[in-house]
């Protein structure tokens, strides 16, 4: 990807946060921004392909469908990655390779901006007397801006934080051992214990879930309010495939 493309795909990132009312320090909950601030359905299952993820607009209803058999911090990312797509590439026709990049490049952003990973890192190593960055630094990071290994240690290195060297030694590393090694959870490295086949986030399904769960409505009359919020085919299937 091009210089030139790579800063446009930043700079939206930025853009984006600032819209969104986030400063470009602070860490942040994909899923909650989105469906708060984006107004954007977030769904959950088991997707039978190769694919992360993918976005879908049918009228007044924008969703992000995530695949529930990745890591944590790939779900995150997956989210961000297809905003992107949402937002800026809304008639993507088959598979881009560019637009993949930006919206890669705006992923990494949005979840991590320059500047907060500059400040935290900085102040990571200064606190610590040291110059280089290691493992401990690298799981800090990851999960203070949840964002997965993979992600965290390629911006380490296209920022010039790590050289390749650096950044081939860590991507060897079993992050996993190394996050209970130092004490962190390893629920960003894991696949999610979900108990639904089909989770959906977003403030109009929430009503209804919450509705359901207090028996003001019964679970048919439930499954009609999500088919007339416009879910009833993202949620239930439209049959086309059968």
């Amino acid at each position: 990807m091009s210089k030139a493309n790579n800063l446009l795909a930043e700079t939206r990132a930025i853009e984006t946060r600032n819209e969104f009312g986030l400063s470009n320090t602070e860490s942040i909950n994909i899923f909650e921004v989105l469906k708060y601030n984006g107004n954007i359905s977030i769904i959950k299952t088991s997707i039978d392909s190769d694919l992360y993820g993918l976005f879908i607009q049918k009228g007044n209803v924008q969703a992000i469908l995530i695949n529930i058999d990745t890591s944590l911090g790939r779900q995150y990312f997956t989210a961000a990655h297809e905003y992107y797509h949402l937002k800026f590439n809304v008639n993507l026709n088959g598979k881009q390779e560019h637009l993949e990049k930006e919206a890669d490049t705006f992923a990494s952003y949005f979840i991590m901006p320059r500047e907060a990973l500059n400040f935290h890192l900085k102040k990571r190593l200064t606190k610590k007397n040291k110059n280089k960055v290691d493992i401990s630094d690298c799981l800090y990071l990851e999960n203070y801006f949840k964002i997965s290994h993979q992600a965290l240690i390629l911006r380490l290195k296209l920022d010039k934080h790590i050289n390749n060297k650096k950044y081939e030694e860590l991507k060897d590393i079993n992050i996993i051992k190394e996050a209970r090694r130092y004490g962190y959870s390893i629920e960003l490295y894991t696949k999610p214990k979900i108990k639904k086949d089909i989770v959906v986030e977003s403030e109009y399904a929430e009503l209804a879930e919450e509705a359901l769960e207090s028996d003001i409505i019964s679970e048919s009359r439930y499954n009609e309010y999500l088919i007339e919020g416009g879910y009833g085919d993202l949620v239930f299937g439209d049959g086309e495939d059968e």
